[in-house]
């Protein structure tokens, strides 16, 4: 993807790098961050707008849609 198809969008890349997160928390301990997002993202699911969801092997999809006009609500990326 070409680095201007973020460029003056106003979008943001959330998260934590996972890499470092893989390699500085336990295995106990990511077990526990997965299972809170999961219970975080499914007990308030009806508090957001879900434009679309696309999975990690569609992030260019997910970008060109975050950015294309008439988007309402968020557009999210899961990782599983």
């Amino acid at each position: 993807m070409h680095a201007s198809k973020l460029l003056h969008k106003w979008l943001t890349l959330q998260g934590k790098n996972i890499g470092r997160w893989l390699s500085e928390v336990s295995a106990e301990r990511q077990a526990s961050d997965v299972a809170a997002a999961k219970l975080i993202a499914l007990t308030f699911k009806d508090q957001f707008k879900v434009a679309a969801t696309y999975g990690l092997g569609a992030l260019t999809d997910a970008v060109e849609h975050a950015v294309g006009p008439g988007k309402v609500g968020t557009v999210l990326v899961r990782p599983w």
